[in-house]
């Protein structure tokens, strides 16, 4: 078979380079014929995605280049994560057009440039593909339901000039394709809803998914059979492609590695927000009082607010008796442990883990239903609200602590201990129906990727149309 190669562009943002690179690795150990090229671009403000990607090396016929770090100063106008990601992509985009021409005018080009696959937040590098005339698809690092959203949303702005943010002030439970039930106002997420965020980003990244030879999501037949049926006929073709979880080197041997390994079978419960999560003082207070009066063994991953220069991203704190309350530590010296960045997915996977208190990032509920590790929801930011919704709701995988949490509402209240003990007490239930239904969905989820599974099996038609 004609050796090919393809040129793999990810987000420079954490929660979307690795699955992307994930998939770029299964592709090549599956497909010898295929040689994949990943442009690396690092994100200036975001020092554990930029050690992630750092750590990124050449190996079989899968290659890496590396784009130099671009300096934060160079984009003082862009206040968030998001913004500074997109910047960031546009500043590279003659880059990126150099190293296509490149790639298409060598005549001792072994292996021609077929395709260029772009994150869900790359999408004007598919106008650098049309100049060369080369398919281009977009990962999509997130489920098929909020993929439906999106196009529902676009075609309800663009074709009956809805005012997309007054659907958050609707009374009434919402009808979405892609959704079994009702979806509740209070859990669309809020980089849909914000009518600054909607027009200078997301209207723009959505009409170009049309524009895509196909888009590869990153979910599985058997965990979204209804919303892969939804999509309308103006949808390019849609492959599955999951469970595709960040790929996450094992727990070094430490203090904490040693404490993990002499817990009992699934008497820890993990509580992890994402490389963006963190709370103030007092909601702080609230989760230690919880955490305590359940008596559960824990892992705590606890991080500083961001700092105005951070962009969004939290830092560590050197001491966490200055957040938490008086003596926390000394009482809980035996049962738990506070931390601040950890390595989650190799979490997840030791048998101790029994419960996963969690931001509801797609990655992150990907990663508990590969290791049957149940959820208790309490989602932060993004899409994270309607996935805690689909979680429990729909899908009855995971336990509600919170659907519509949301740290960018300046008045978001409280949840207070009793809930979040009362989270914690459900996702640790080892007779829960929760617990047995993620138990099934673990082995759906392996299975997707195996020979003959859904997963593997929507792969190699995708191949069959890149060639």
């Amino acid at each position: 078979m004609e050796k090919v190669e393809f040129l793999f562009i990810p987000a420079p943002l954490m929660g979307h380079a690795g699955q992307l690179v994930e998939l770029a690795t299964l592709l090549v150990n599956q497909f010898h014929h295929i040689t994949i090229t990943v442009l690396v671009m690092k994100l200036p403000s975001d020092p554990i995605g930029t050690s992630y990607t750092n750590s990124l090396t050449d190996h079989d016929r899968m290659k890496f280049i590396h784009f130099p770090p671009m300096e934060l100063d160079d984009f003082a106008d862009t206040p968030t994560a998001g913004l500074l990601a997109d910047a960031v992509t546009e500043r590279h985009k003659p880059i990126i057009r150099d190293v296509m021409a490149d790639r298409l005018n060598r005549s001792d080009q072994a292996s021609p440039l077929r395709a260029l696959v772009v994150d869900m937040l790359c999408t004007s590098m598919i106008d650098v593909s049309k100049e060369f005339s080369v398919p281009a698809y977009v990962f999509f690092p997130t489920n098929a339901a909020v993929l439906g959203l999106m196009f529902y949303l676009q075609t309800l702005h663009d074709e009956h000039g809805q005012d997309i943010s007054e659907l958050e002030n609707s009374g009434t439970p919402l009808m979405i394709p892609g959704y079994d039930s009702p979806v509740p106002p209070s859990v669309l997420p809020f980089v849909l809803m914000d009518k600054y965020t909607w027009s200078t980003r997301y209207i723009r990244h959505i009409r170009k998914y049309r524009e895509a030879k196909g888009i590869i999501v990153n979910t599985f037949q058997e965990l979204e059979p209804h919303a892969l049926l939804c999509y309308e006929d103006k949808t390019p073709p849609v492959y599955t492609a999951g469970p595709m979880l960040k790929p996450e080197t094992p727990i070094t041997k430490n203090e904490v590695s040693q404490w993990l390994e002499g817990q009992p079978k699934c008497s820890v419960v993990l509580l992890c927000f994402g490389s963006r999560g963190w709370f103030k003082r007092e909601q702080v207070r609230e989760i230690a009082i919880a955490i305590e009066r359940s008596g559960y063994r824990f892992i705590w991953s606890l991080r500083r607010p961001p700092s105005e220069d951070q962009q969004g991203f939290p830092g560590e704190y050197t001491d966490y008796n200055e957040i938490l309350p008086d003596g926390f530590l000394e009482r809980t010296a035996g049962k738990g442990k506070v931390l601040g960045w950890v390595p989650q997915t190799a979490l997840l996977a030791n048998m101790a883990v029994g419960g996963f208190i969690s931001h509801c990032g797609w990655n992150s509920i990907l990663e508990s239903l590969w290791y049957g590790v149940p959820i208790a929801t309490w989602p932060q930011e993004a899409e994270q609200q309607i996935n805690a919704h689909k979680l429990v709701k729909e899908l009855g995988l995971g336990v509600e602590i919170s659907l519509d949490y949301n740290q960018l509402n300046k008045n978001q209240s409280l949840v207070s201990a009793q809930i979040i003990e009362k989270g914690i007490r459900e996702v640790m239930d080892r007779n829960s129906e929760v617990r047995a239904n993620v138990a099934e969905m673990k082995a759906k989820s392996r299975m997707a990727l195996e020979e003959g599974g859904s997963s593997s099996a929507s792969l190699k038609f995708l191949v069959d149309d890149f060639m």
